[in-house]
C-alpha cells in the first residue's frame, strides 16, 4: 500500500496548518494513506485552501513585510523591538537572525506542488471534476507557488527551486540554489502558460480578493516583467488589468448608480477619497478598513478570530501610539517651508494622515496604516480636522494584508513607460516625440493616483495638482516621480525596499539607493552601512546558518561570509 509523507498532512485532514518544517532540509514526519485521499475534487480544493491558509500564518506574512519594507527609508526601530528586529533596522543582519529563515514559504510551495502533482489523477477518477475546474485549480496553485518564490528571490536573490512535491522517500530534496534570473524566467513561463485558465470572478465575493483571480496573476506578471526589464510586457499586463477593472466599474455603476464610490480619474477607475456628501477618508476605509475592495487584486484575509500577526505585533495596536517599528522622522516632518525632501509635500494629501500619527510624548511617528479601521477628516480649513471620534482604531487588529492592488498596477505601468522611453535613445524629432508621449502617459497614470489622494475635487485650488512640465525634463526625473508616488501610495505595505532594490539593479550600482537610505542611520552606524552597501549582494538577506548547516549544497551570500567567520570566532 503506497503511502504519502508530507508536511501538510494536517491541512489534508482539516485545513489547519503544520509547523513550518523545511522540506528541503528535513523530511516530513507524518504519514497518511494515499488511497484514502485524492479521490474527488473536494480533496484538491481542501489542499489548495490549505496552501492559502499556510500563506496567511504569521511566519509568512511577517516576512513579506519585513523583507519588503524594513530596510527601506520608511522605517526605523520603535519601542522595545526584539534584537533581531533592531539589527535589521540597523542593517546589521547575521545569518543567525530569525527572520533569515524561509521554511514557511517552502511549506506553502510544497502544498502547491502536491496539488499540481495529484490534481490530474483526481480529474481522471472524479467525473464531476471538469477539465476547466482542473485548469483553474492548477492556475491557482502555480500562482501561489510563484508568489512564494517571488518573495524568496527578491529577498535572497538565489534560492533552492523545485517544482517536485515531497510526497515519498524517492526524491532527494537536498538541493542547491538556482539563480535569480533563471527562477524568474521559470515563474514567468509558468504564469504565462496558465493565466488564461484562472477564474475571472468567484461566486463568493470575498474570494475575488482572497484567492488568485486572472487579474491578480496579470498583476504579478507585470511586477515580474518590471524586474526583468521587459517594458512592453509590463504595459501589456497592466493594460489587461485596467480593461478588467473598467468592465467591473461599469457593472458596479449600473448596480449602484449614484451610490457608487468608484469614479474615473484620467480614465482609470478608482475609489473616491471624497465621494458626494462625504468627508475625506473613504478610499482608505474601503481598501484598508473594510477590505475586499474594488481596487484590491489579492490580499491575505483576517477576521476577529484570526488577528493579522504583523500589524498587531510590529506596527501598532489600540493601546499604544508607537509599536516596535516607527516611521522615519522625514515622513512625519514632510510639511513646512524647511529644507529637505518632502515625502508628502501637500497638507491635503490624505495618505499622510492615514499612514502615521505623532506621539506627543516622544515626538516619534507611529505607523497607523492598517491600524485605523476608519479615517474621516475635513481639510476645508487648509489643515486637517478629524470628524467626531475619528480616526477609529480597531478593537481587534484583523486588517487584511494587501499583496496587490490596482494603484500598484497603475504605477508599475507608469514606471515601465518611463523606462521604455529612456531606452529609446536618439535625438531625431520622431524619437523625441515618442519619448514625450510615453512620458505624458506615465505622468497621467501617476497623476490619477495622486489626484485621488489629494482630494482636489473637494478642496479645489488648495490641493495642488502635479504639473507635467516640472518632471518631463529627463527620464531620471520622471522615474523619480514614479518612485516617489509609489512611496506615498504604498507606504508600509511591504513594497518600498523591493522598489529600491529594483532601481539599484537597473542602475547596476547602489549609489541612488544608499543616498535615499543612509540618512535614517545614526552616526555610529552609517559608515559601516555605507561600506557594506557598496556591494550589490548586500541588498539581499543571508541564508540562515541552520539551512546551510543541514544542506551543504547551499552557498552563503558572499557579503555575509566574513560576518559568519567573525561570529564563530567570538563564540
Amino acid at each position: 500500500m503506497k503511502k504519502i509523507k508530507s508536511i501538510f498532512c494536517i491541512a489534508l485532514a482539516a485545513l489547519t496548518t503544520t509547523s513550518c518544517e523545511d522540506f528541503l532540509t528535513l523530511m516530513p514526519l507524518n504519514d497518511i494513506v494515499l488511497e484514502n485521499f485524492w479521490t474527488d475534487k473536494s480533496d484538491v480544493e481542501s489542499v489548495l485552501l490549505g496552501a492559502y491558509s499556510a500563506l496567511e500564518k504569521s511566519d509568512c506574512v511577517i516576512r513579506m513585510s519585513i523583507w519588503g519594507e524594513m530596510r527601506s527609508d520608511n522605517i526605523i526601530a520603535g519601542k522595545s523591538p526584539s534584537d533581531d528586529i533592531l539589527q535589521i533596522t540597523r542593517d546589521n543582519i547575521l545569518s543567525t537572525n530569525s527572520y533569515t529563515t524561509y521554511k514557511c514559504f517552502y511549506d506553502v510551495i510544497n502544498r502547491a506542488n502536491t496539488v499540481l502533482h495529484f490534481a490530474p489523477e483526481v480529474s481522471a477518477k472524479d467525473p464531476n471534476y471538469t477539465g476547466a475546474e482542473l485548469q483553474a485549480n492548477e492556475a491557482e496553485a502555480i500562482a501561489i507557488r510563484s508568489l512564494c518564490y517571488w518573495y524568496l528571490i527578491r529577498a535572497y536573490k538565489d534560492v533552492p527551486y523545485t517544482t517536485i512535491p515531497s510526497i515519498d522517500d524517492t526524491h532527494d530534496f537536498f538541493i542547491g540554489q538556482t539563480g535569480f534570473d533563471e527562477v524568474l524566467d521559470s515563474l514567468i513561463f509558468d504564469l504565462e502558460r496558465v493565466k488564461k485558465y484562472a477564474v475571472n470572478k468567484y461566486t463568493l465575493e470575498t474570494a475575488n480578493t482572497g484567492r488568485f483571480t486572472r487579474a491578480a496573476i496579470y498583476a504579478m506578471l507585470a511586477d515580474m516583467y518590471l524586474w526583468k526589464g521587459d517594458w512592453d510586457k509590463v504595459i501589456e499586463n497592466c493594460e489587461w488589468v485596467t480593461e478588467r477593472k473598467l468592465f467591473e466599474y461599469k457593472e458596479k455603476l449600473e448596480d449602484e448608480g449614484t451610490a457608487c464610490t468608484v469614479e474615473l480619474i484620467n480614465g482609470y477607475p478608482l475609489i473616491s477619497e471624497t465621494p458626494i456628501s462625504a468627508t475625506a477618508g473613504n478610499a482608505y476605509n474601503e481598501i484598508f478598513g473594510t477590505g475586499n475592495s474594488f481596487e484590491t487584486l489579492f490580499e491575505l484575509p483576517y477576521d476577529q478570530s484570526t488577528s493579522n500577526p504583523f500589524v498587531s505585533s510590529y506596527y501598532n495596536d489600540k493601546n499604544s501610539a508607537v509599536g516596535s517599528l516607527k516611521a522615519v522622522p522625514e515622513i512625519g516632518n514632510s510639511f513646512g517651508t524647511g529644507s529637505g525632501n518632502k515625502v508628502f509635500p501637500q497638507a491635503t494629501d490624505g495618505r499622510y494622515y492615514q499612514c502615521i500619527k505623532a506621539d506627543g510624548s516622544s515626538g516619534d511617528y507611529g505607523i497607523m496604516k492598517y491600524v485605523y479601521e476608519q479615517a474621516k477628516y475635513n481639510l476645508s480649513s487648509g489643515l486637517i480636522t478629524w470628524e467626531s471620534n475619528q480616526p477609529v482604531k480597531r478593537n481587534n487588529t484583523e486588517p487584511n494584508w494587501i499583496v496587490y492592488r490596482y494603484t500598484d498596477v497603475l504605477l508599475m505601468e507608469a514606471e515601465a513607460k518611463v523606462m521604455k522611453a529612456a531606452a529609446m535613445g536618439g535625438d531625431d524629432n520622431q524619437f523625441n516625440a515618442e519619448r514625450d508621449q510615453l512620458f505624458q502617459e506615465a505622468f497621467n497614470l501617476v497623476d490619477a493616483v495622486n489626484q485621488r489622494a489629494i482630494c482636489k475635487k473637494r478642496y479645489g485650488e488648495m490641493a495642488k495638482s502635479l504639473v507635467f512640465s516640472d518632471y518631463n525634463t529627463s527620464a531620471q526625473t520622471m522615474e523619480e516621480l514614479v518612485l516617489a508616488e509609489r512611496r506615498r501610495e504604498l507606504m508600509f505595505e511591504g513594497k518600498r525596499w523591493f522598489d529600491l532594490v529594483r532601481m539599484a539593479r537597473r542602475d547596476g550600482n547602489t549609489s541612488r539607493l544608499t543616498t535615499l537610505v543612509l540618512p535614517k542611520f545614526d552616526a555610529a552606524t552609517v559608515s559601516a552601512v555605507r561600506i557594506k552597501m557598496t556591494d550589490m549582494n548586500a541588498l539581499y538577506f543571508p541564508l540562515n546558518k541552520d539551512e546551510i548547516k543541514i544542506n551543504n549544497l547551499l552557498k552563503q551570500n558572499p557579503v555575509y561570509v566574513e560576518d559568519e567567520f567573525i561570529e564563530k570566532a567570538t563564540h
